[in-house]
């Protein structure tokens, strides 16, 4: 092997590698968060308000075995992520089954999650609530990650994919 081969065979395989990977990073700057999706996921749909304090994210599998809600909301103040969490729940347009189980819940310092199965007879859905928690900050914001799966659809790899891509996200407010 020449050394032009031995220095641009793993330099191909290493560009090669990174494009076949070629991970979806959202980084919404106005509604200050981050999340990175596997490259077998599609964005759908995006809609912001009128206002331009909320926008609606829709991404599904392109096996369509799984979709992703991701709703942010733009505040002037720090809201109780409990409030948060019960009007979603109860939202009839958003259509949320029935929890199933506690809360999980987990500080990230400048933004708190809590997290819970929802499930029915046809659905499980996997939802991550965050907020911030920026008293002097102009704005603070809320967040529901929601992941959608049919219950036939819904098994351990599917939960792992979810644990993954729910890892990614973060609030980029200061």
């Amino acid at each position: 092997m020449t050394l032009t081969h031995k220095i641009f065979l793993p330099l191909w395989i290493f560009i090669s590698s990174t494009c076949l990977t070629d991970d979806k990073v959202i980084n919404d700057f106005n509604y200050r968060f981050t999340i990175k999706l596997p490259s077998d996921w599609e964005t759908k749909d995006l809609k912001e308000t009128a206002d331009k304090d909320g926008i609606s994210y829709s991404f599904e599998r392109k096996d369509r075995k799984m979709v992703i809600q991701l709703l942010a909301f733009k505040l002037s103040s720090v809201k109780n992520l409990d409030d948060f969490i019960y009007n979603m729940e109860k939202d009839i347009s958003l259509n949320i089954p029935q929890r199933s189980g506690d809360y999980e819940e987990k500080d990230f310092g400048k933004y708190d999650m809590k997290h819970a199965l929802y499930k029915d007879n046809r659905y499980v859905e996997s939802i991550y609530y965050f907020r911030t928690k920026l008293p002097d900050s102009p704005h603070n914001y809320v967040y529901m990650l929601r992941f959608i799966s049919e219950k036939n659809d819904f098994n351990t790899d599917s939960e792992n994919l979810i644990t993954t891509i729910s890892a990614t996200f973060s609030s980029t407010a200061e």
